[in-house]
């Protein structure tokens, strides 16, 4: 039983902790980011989507691992499913990154129609 307790916490700990590095990622990866796309060639294939991207999911990786660290067990794997559905053409909209106030991006292409014209 006393392993049990142990290794909750520790899985309760260790999200907390992953938490507040990711939140301080957040608060550089912009910066960091626009500055290796300028002085590294070629670098901006890689860092220019992850600019669009990582403002998108960073918000509910932090609350995926808060939760978790408090005991009420959010998934990051399902943020990470919703996310990725949400972006696929062809795949149903996440109902959350959807939702009014949020910023939405060009509409996706319908996949039947690309390569044809």
């Amino acid at each position: 039983m006393a392993t049990t307790t142990v290794t909750t916490s520790g899985i309760a700990s260790a999200a907390a902790t992953a938490e507040k590095v990711v939140e301080a990622i957040a608060k550089v990866e912009g910066p960091i980011l626009t500055g290796i796309s300028i002085f590294v060639p070629g670098a901006a294939a890689i860092t220019v989507p992850l600019e669009t991207i990582l403002p998108l999911i960073i918000p509910d990786i932090e609350k995926a691992l808060n939760d978790i660290s408090t005991g009420t067990y959010g998934d990051i794997f399902e943020v990470a499913r919703e996310f990725v559905q949400h972006i696929t053409a062809g795949k149903t909209n996440s109902a959350v990154l959807s939702a009014p106030g949020q910023t939405t991006g060009a509409p996706r292409p319908d996949p039947s129609t690309l390569g044809s014209g």
